[in-house]
């Protein structure tokens, strides 16, 4: 069994990485789906554009998704009431578009229609579906009270749509990407500084080379380079498990599936097996990682595993999308609340929109502004998210296993063939100790999200640095 994505394999091991100084009109920072797609939907503007990944396009989150297409989604029941009607219509709009630029271009990316369910297994929570059914109604979406053909799981009220499809996010990324005729595309670049000098940005790559913008794009997970919107405040992360696999049962159809409760059950299937999520906890202080993988068998509902991973997503106080314009010629993309196709596919518009002066999609700036007022509510979820955060913090300082030595400033992992792996021991963002993830053989940062590789290379998060150790 790999303990890597199912979506990994379709990854391009090609590098082109920036090896000179340039100069353009519009810089995507992020070589995931949101930046691909904003690059798409700039790319016959006229304008010089460029993208940079620090890793291989596609690698981050977008290559650790389930990558279920509906409009049933968890998140609905936690978005405040007045939000729900626009933000399901940008969710609509977005899916509008994906199926067009698949359509238009006959692009092959196992993209089918299923059949979609969001239950619950607690009747307290039956009143909150009841509110997605009239948002449904509302919006002349047609569904079935029917529960989904899972016998293990106790379902006590569910909706069905018919409307929902499934996708291979990586093949589908490529293909967005080749068409993108007028980008230059650089990953294994990473940026380590942004500046903004004479109404020009100045972004600084860490082998030295430099990119002169006018306009900047941030289509990252965690943006790290926005110290002034206070975003480890602001946002928490969640840490999911996944695993694929042949499942236990047959139901003769594929089909699609979430619940609304605290305990987090996905499935959905591709090429005739099983992905199936669950374990989703904060990640600043709740993750267990050998314990939450145990978790992926606990329903038996995969038979055997082809393989596991886990991911991380980014959830704002209000579960909306942070999709808009920052600062003057300043952009940003993130936020999706582990439902990033549709909205990336708004918010991409959305931000072309804005770049090239235009009106539509624009009735979405305002629900997504990263900029909007903090309600008494959102106080209060970010005062939750401090309290995480220190204990991210205080995680980190006590963290023991049986696998790994640790010294005042290092920890050192010996791996079953005897060799020894030697990293710093706390994070270049913010100086919280890393955990050692014993599943994917990572360092992980509670506090933030940063990933490290064995070898100290940062792999996710907001960490800019890598935590090598050079051995002499």
């Amino acid at each position: 069994m790999e303990n890597k994505s199912i979506w990994s394999k379709y990854l391009e091991k090609n590098e082109k990485i920036l090896d000179k100084n340039i100069s353009v009109d519009v810089l995507i920072i992020g070589g995931g789906i949101s930046g691909v797609l904003t690059a798409y939907n700039l790319n016959n503007s006229g304008l010089k554009i460029a993208l940079v990944e620090r890793n291989e396009i596609g690698s981050g989150i977008t290559s650790k998704m389930t990558a279920k297409v509906t409009l049933l989604q968890d998140i609905l029941t936690k978005i405040d009431e007045k939000d729900l009607d626009l933000y399901l219509k940008s969710q609509i709009d977005g899916l509008k578009i994906l199926k067009s630029i698949i359509e238009d271009n006959n692009l092959d990316c196992c993209f089918k229609k299923n059949t979609s369910y969001l239950y619950t297994i607690k009747k307290s929570n039956i009143k909150k579906l009841d509110k997605i059914k009239k948002v449904l109604e509302d919006n002349k979406i047609s569904f079935q009270e029917e529960n989904p053909p899972l016998s293990s799981i106790p379902v006590v009220s569910s909706i069905k749509i018919d409307n929902s499809y499934e996708i291979n996010p990586i093949l589908y990324l490529k293909q967005v990407k080749n068409m993108c005729n007028n980008v230059q595309f650089y990953d294994h670049t990473n940026i380590v500084e942004v500046l903004k000098e004479d109404k020009k940005f100045i972004v600084k790559a860490e082998n030295g080379n430099t990119i002169t913008s006018k306009i900047v794009v941030f289509a990252t997970n965690y943006p790290y380079f926005l110290k002034p919107l206070f975003f480890p405040i602001k946002v928490k992360l969640e840490k999911s498990y996944i695993g694929y696999g042949k499942p236990n049962f047959s139901t003769g159809k594929d089909f699609n599936c979430i619940n609304i409760d605290k305990d987090v059950h996905s499935i959905r299937f591709y090429d005739n097996k099983m992905i199936y999520l669950t374990g989703s906890k904060i990640n600043a202080s709740k993750v267990n990682d050998a314990k939450n993988f145990l978790k992926l068998t606990d329903n038996n509902l995969i038979k055997e595993f082809d393989c596991m991973w886990s991911n991380i997503d980014l959830f704002p106080s209000d579960y909306l999308p942070i999709m808009g314009r920052i600062f003057d010629n300043m952009y940003i993309l993130t936020g999706y609340s582990a439902w990033g196709i549709l909205s990336s596919h708004i918010g991409s518009c959305l931000l072309v929109s804005l770049i090239l002066k235009k009106k539509k999609y624009l009735k979405y700036q305002e629900l997504f502004n990263p900029r909007k007022k903090i309600t008494m509510k959102k106080f209060v979820n970010s005062s939750f998210n401090v309290y995480e955060n220190i204990n991210g913090f205080l995680k980190g300082i006590f963290a023991k296993n049986k696998l790994v030595f640790y010294s005042k400033d290092k920890a050192i992992y010996v791996s079953n063939d005897g060799y020894c792996y030697i990293v710093k021991r706390k994070c270049p963002h913010l100086k919280c100790n890393l955990l050692f993830n014993e599943v994917e053989k990572t360092w992980d940062c509670p506090c933030h999200g940063s990933r490290f590789d064995l070898f100290g290379n940062v792999i996710a998060g907001p960490s800019k640095y890598n935590i090598k150790v050079d051995v002499k």
